[in-house]
């Protein structure tokens, strides 16, 4: 690869490969409910999209949840794949964009906010897809919007973050690549992502090939988007 093509795609999972979205959904409102808390209002709900786990458990524990972070944590998680192992929804155009990438020999990367056991849930809906680094909640200090995962998966798969391109669906997840100096591209799932010029906004992966990330990623550079 050179520096007008890029190195590697960092993937964002929840909402981006697959829409387990719904799944933390129903998780955290079951989690409220039964300790005879009021559901979280629209503001909150936008907080927690693409948060890392702990942050969350934070705003239960200050919602009135009475129990730790790692239990809440660990509740809300073993939920989300349980409801995994009933079906899961991948994104439209991942399985042709992962599988496009593999054939151009371009290094992929998750990097996730949640943990080792719920992206081993995921995987074996993605098409026997190899990534060649996963970055969970285990493997930093510092979740999302902190670009820390984002800098470990370049440095794991032995690039420049600023010669990645990465693919999320939340302005939490953007704001990490955005600090590791990636090129962002934002796909909006459950929550809209407004234009902004320090990222780019696609309507889907459907719209995405090798051809056209690589088009994406001169173009933004060219642009001066970067800071």
């Amino acid at each position: 690869m050179t520096a007008n093509s890029p190195a590697a795609v960092l993937w964002d999972m929840d909402g981006t490969l697959v829409e387990t979205e719904p799944y933390w959904i129903t998780a955290q409102s079951g989690l409220l409910e039964r300790h005879g808390l009021p559901p979280l209002t629209p503001d909150q709900d936008l907080q927690l999209v693409g948060s890392s786990l702990p942050a969350a458990a934070e705003l239960f524990r200050s919602l009135g949840v009475p129990m730790a972070i790692e239990e809440i944590v660990a509740t809300i998680s073993n939920e989300v794949i349980d409801l995994i192992s009933g079906g899961l929804i991948v994104r439209p155009g991942v399985h042709e964009l992962l599988a496009e990438l593999h054939a151009h020999d371009v290094p992929t990367a998750i990097v996730t906010n949640s943990g080792r056991d719920l992206v081993d849930a995921v995987l074996p809906h993605l098409n026997g897809h190899e990534f060649d680094t996963i970055i969970t909640s285990e493997s930093v200090s510092n979740g999302k919007p902190h670009p820390e995962g984002y800098l470990l998966a370049a440095e794991q798969l032995g690039v420049r973050s600023e010669h990645c391109v990465v693919l999320e669906d939340s302005v939490n997840g953007l704001g990490g690549a955005i600090a590791a100096g990636a090129v962002p591209i934002g796909i909006p799932f459950e929550i809209a992502l407004e234009p902004n010029p320090s990222f780019i906004r696609v309507e889907s992966l459907e719209e995405l090939d090798w051809i056209s990330l690589q088009a994406l990623f001169r173009n933004f550079l060219s642009a001066g988007a970067r800071r």
